[in-house]
């Protein structure tokens, strides 16, 4: 089962495990996704089983904030940034177990390095903040965070670059 890179015709899978996936915030239109993924196609992944069946995917792009972006609003062009804003890292529940959250972001983090970004910002929504702490993030005090992102929603950072 292989991270790749999401292509056109991954967007029926990518829809469907984000509307199995959140259920604290509504799903955001495929257009507000896509702008984030052409905005960077190199740090955008999906994970699919051998059958080609889409079962989670990340999205990431760069940012030029501490601020994380809104939700359901399309990334302005020609955004740039040293910041890596991973926007969302959404994983079906037939693919939960197996890892494939960890080897989504393991592949950002090489990718993130690679084009020499400073940190990695996110929202944890939905009680993920846990699984984030075991990859090394920190949650980042006193910054607001739009209340689209839900209750309890906590922007997390990581330094990429020392």
């Amino acid at each position: 089962m292989p991270v790749t890179k999401i292509s056109e015709n991954s967007w029926k899978g990518i829809l469907s495990v984000q509307e199995e996936a959140y259920t604290g915030v509504p799903p955001e239109d495929v257009n507000v996704l896509k702008s984030k993924w052409k905005a960077s196609p190199e740090t955008c992944f999906l994970f699919q089983t051998d059958d080609k069946d889409i079962v989670a995917y990340l999205l990431a792009h760069s940012w030029n904030s501490s601020e994380p972006p809104k939700l359901f609003k399309e990334l302005p062009e020609n955004l740039s940034g040293d910041v890596l804003y991973l926007h969302d890292l959404a994983v079906a529940t037939r693919g939960r177990g197996l890892g494939v959250g960890k080897k989504l972001f393991k592949k950002l983090l090489e990718t993130a390095t690679s084009m020499k970004f400073k940190m990695v910002l996110l929202v944890a929504v939905q009680g993920s903040e846990g699984f984030w702490l075991s990859l090394g993030f920190l949650e980042v005090k006193n910054v607001t965070v739009c209340p689209s992102y839900g209750v309890n929603a906590k922007l997390m950072s990581l330094v990429t670059e020392i």
